[in-house]
């Protein structure tokens, strides 16, 4: 299934906070800006993505985004969800259109393939989901066409996002891989991602 992808982005001031004990706000705001690069350069590069935007309420990331000959788009800021469902509201219209997929902007390991093995499984009736490394959070959502579905981003989202694809009649395909699993948010995981050499 063809997907456009999309990539929500915090303002920089608030992102990575809890690397706060590791990193001044401007290394915070570098590394934000270096994750949320790699993880669109590889959705670029994945088969099935036809587009890739991010959206975003900071206007540095935006012209980050510019810079990169890649779109962004204004999220309003006050709510993930609402700004997602109206990007996912638009896009249901066209039934045999694109379906939509939501990345988090954090991960530091994602592939090419992992974004194949996400979409492997996406069709007419199916959501497809990656959970976090907890089990608890989401890191991708992909919704098929022509289906309104609210995300419900926010602690135990794994969860709710489960409850309302059932209340949607929409089967569910969870897809586990440590590109996917991987975010970084903690200084943990920040010296992880230093003891393996990972280049952003």
């Amino acid at each position: 299934m063809r997907v456009r992808a999309l990539v929500p982005q915090k303002p920089l001031v608030l992102a990575k906070s809890r690397l706060a004990e590791a990193l001044d706000p401007p290394a915070r705001a570098a590394l934000t800006l270096r994750l949320l690069w790699r993880v669109c350069a590889v959705l670029r590069a994945a088969p099935g993505v036809e587009a890739v935007s991010i959206m975003t309420p900071d206007a540095t990331v935006r012209a980050s985004a510019a810079g990169w000959g890649m779109a962004a788009c204004l999220d309003p800021g006050r709510d993930l969800n609402t700004a997602l469902a109206a990007v996912i509201g638009a896009a249901s219209r066209a039934a045999r259109g694109p379906g939509m997929l939501i990345v988090a902007a954090d991960l530091p390991w994602l592939e090419v393939a992992d974004v194949a093995a996400l979409l492997a499984p996406a069709r007419p009736g199916v959501l497809v989901l990656a959970p976090s490394r907890d089990g608890a959070g989401t890191n991708a959502l992909v919704c098929p066409p022509g289906v309104r579905f609210r995300p419900a981003y926010g602690g135990g989202s794994r969860a709710r996002h489960r409850d309302r694809a059932r209340d949607a009649g929409l089967e569910v395909v969870e897809v586990r891989r440590p590109g996917l699993a991987c975010d970084l948010d903690t200084p943990e995981d920040l010296a992880m991602l230093r003891a393996r050499g990972a280049a952003l």
